[in-house]
């Protein structure tokens, strides 16, 4: 049997034991330290805001400059999240910003309604407490310890004191005992040496958590906020979509399908003036036949235009539209498909083109041999994966601009259904890309 529980202890005791020395226990004092003047200065703000800014919002010319100092806030919010991921590790992540319509009211309006700045109002009164009190509890403690550990050091500094009993004392006096004999100088280096290496460390790392949990509760966003917006750039990347899809189809409209009816009608014009003119039929033949070609070609774009909108296979289903697109790939594809699921029209077409991306991709990068898709219900989701034996070290770009294709345009294409995507691609292969759809399959 393998001894786990063992280890765990051994070195949670160890940590616990040289707290004093761990890098993070000094971090998170540090933390305390640049805190204090930080949330001093929020609660200026915090002061600022209302006693200026309801003044001002009584006047409507006034409201932007109420919305602005209630904005200031979020600046001090952004300072106490670096300097909480920076000294405690705790990564918060920023709220989304307030969305409005553009214009000094939209943007007004837009600041009022907007949760985080109400939240980092908050945190600039709470935070102005709990950091005064983390401050105060871990200097005198830190203080203390040192002072009683090294008491024997600079006890003999000191001014003499005289007792009650008339009695001369020139050591150390805590409360109304006086440690100034060597007995009583070593009892307080032994107890200021255990608030330093058992008390403190493990008081001052307590008062950083509570800290970082403030930080989190009112300065990151929820999960409601991030829905929001993730929705809202979803939609928006549906709209940039649709926009982008339809001035492709006019660009191939004007600069092919145009160009081929105009052809097209001039070819037959001049078949027509031959035939009227009395002209040689085996020219006017070959004029018609040229046409018919043309108009063959011309309904041969047509039909690749419109399968970009909406692929025809997919009024046979999800099935017969994968095995279409399967049967154009240059290697062999294997595709597996659970017929007791049932889609909506949307999730269809998104998995459709999420697919055939994902093939397209294997297809020009992966120097894969074969692939294979299934398709098949997890619950009431849709779980679509694509895999190949290909050399591996698939992901998505993390630079936004080269948002849109690619693994990244899979990524924006789910986002629209409240999709997500797995990938396990090791460098040296395969590749499994998990597509998931949730509440698809209800």
């Amino acid at each position: 049997m393998t001894p786990i529980a063992a280890p765990s202890l051994h070195r949670h005791r160890r940590t616990f034991v040289l707290g004093i020395v761990d890098p993070q226990t000094w971090r998170d004092f540090a933390f305390h330290l640049i805190a204090l003047p930080l949330s001093i200065a929020g609660f200026t703000w915090f002061v600022l805001t209302p006693s200026v800014g309801i003044p001002f919002a009584a006047l409507w010319v006034g409201l932007p400059v109420a919305a602005f100092l209630l904005r200031g806030n979020a600046w001090f919010g952004t300072a106490f999240r670096a300097l909480s991921n920076r000294l405690l590790g705790t990564a918060v992540d920023a709220p989304v910003a307030p969305h409005g319509r553009p214009g000094i009211v939209g943007w007004t309006l837009a600041a009022f309604r907007h949760g985080p700045s109400w939240r980092a109002l908050a945190f600039g009164l709470i935070a102005f407490v709990t950091s005064l009190f983390a401050f105060i509890v871990t200097i005198t403690v830190l203080v203390t310890a040192a002072g009683l550990a090294t008491n024997w050091v600079w006890t003999h500094w000191l001014t003499p004191v005289t007792d009650e009993d008339g009695v001369l004392h020139s050591g150390l006096q805590v409360g109304t005992v006086f440690v100034d004999t060597p007995q009583m100088q070593a009892v307080a280096t032994v107890v200021g040496f255990l608030l330093l290496v058992l008390v403190w460390p493990p008081l001052n790392r307590g008062l950083a958590a509570g800290q970082a949990a403030l930080v989190r509760a009112l300065l990151g966003s929820t999960a409601s906020e991030r829905r929001v917006d993730e929705l809202t750039r979803s939609r928006d990347d549906s709209v940039r979509g649709a926009d982008d899809t339809l001035r492709r189809v006019e660009r191939d409209l004007h600069d092919g399908t145009q160009a081929r009816l105009v052809a097209l009608a001039m070819t037959l014009g001049d078949a027509q003036d031959r035939l009227d003119g009395g002209g040689d039929p085996a020219e006017v033949g070959r004029l018609v036949e040229n046409a018919r070609r043309s108009t063959q070609e011309t309904i041969a774009e047509l039909r690749e235009i419109a399968r970009g909108i909406h692929p025809a296979a997919l009024d046979e289903g999800l099935e017969a539209a994968l095995a279409s697109a399967v049967s154009r790939t240059t290697l062999p594809v294997s595709v597996e498909f659970d017929r007791s699921v049932r889609l909506s029209a949307v999730t269809e077409s998104v998995a459709y083109f999420t697919v055939v991306e994902l093939l397209t991709n294997v297809t020009k990068h992966a120097r894969a041999t074969r692939a294979a898709v299934t398709v098949a219900r997890d619950g009431n989701d849709l779980l679509v994966t694509v895999e190949d034996d290909g050399v591996g070290g698939a992901h998505v770009p993390l630079d936004p601009q080269t948002g849109g294709t690619g693994l990244a345009g899979v990524a924006d294409r789910l986002r629209t259904v409240d999709g997500t995507m797995a990938i396990d691609s090791p460098s040296g292969g395969p590749t499994r890309i998990a597509l998931r759809f949730p509440g698809a399959a209800a």
